[in-house]
């Protein structure tokens, strides 16, 4: 999905490009429930919800701002299989997941971690976005200390741009994307 079809404000907002890629590393079209932490705009969420409709997805969004917008655009879409709940994660629910999706961590991303593991399905699939490199290598610490197999890549995109009577690639931020799966079936 475009970009420009999602409201938008100063919240931040997981690119077309980075969702395509973290959307298939999550491997959705045999889950049934899904969660986005740190939901931000909801572009993943809603992407996921367009894309699978019979898919059950849980946002969890802190910043009232953010939470108004991830309403808004689900307004927009016309989703009805999102739920959207206004907290930090980790949140004490009981429903367990077949993927996880983890935009935001506010601080306590080792919680997260563990909390995401604890419900997350066998054979489920953990994805993680980072910008900043110090919050991915305390992901890439939290795996290895806990003996959990992870692959990472980082991606740089670059929009083609005029510039006088040339062109260039103005560069978005990189972004590191951690994927791991719960063992077991």
């Amino acid at each position: 999905m475009k970009d420009s079809l999602f409201v938008r404000s100063k919240v931040p907002m997981t690119k077309e490009e980075i969702r395509t890629i973290s959307l298939a590393k999550l491997n959705l079209k045999e889950a049934t429930r899904f969660l986005d932490i740190g939901a931000g705009t909801g572009s993943i969420s809603i992407e996921a919800c367009v894309e699978y409709p019979n898919l059950q997805v849980t946002a969890i969004e802190t910043k009232d701002i953010a939470v108004e917008l991830i309403l808004e655009n689900k307004a927009k879409f016309g989703v009805e299989n999102l739920e959207v709940i206004q907290g930090k994660a980790p949140l004490d629910m009981d429903e367990i997941f077949d993927s996880i999706f983890v935009g935001g961590s506010g601080g306590n991303l080792e919680d997260i971690l563990s909390w995401s593991f604890d419900h997350l399905k066998p054979g489920g699939s953990l994805v993680l976005n980072f910008i900043l490199l110090e919050n991915a290598t305390v992901a890439f610490k939290w795996f290895e200390d806990n003996d959990i197999s992870y692959e990472t890549v980082q991606v740089q995109v670059g929009n083609g741009t005029k510039l006088g009577s040339g062109h260039y690639f103005k560069p978005l931020n990189p972004v590191i994307i951690i994927e791991a799966k719960k063992e077991g079936k």
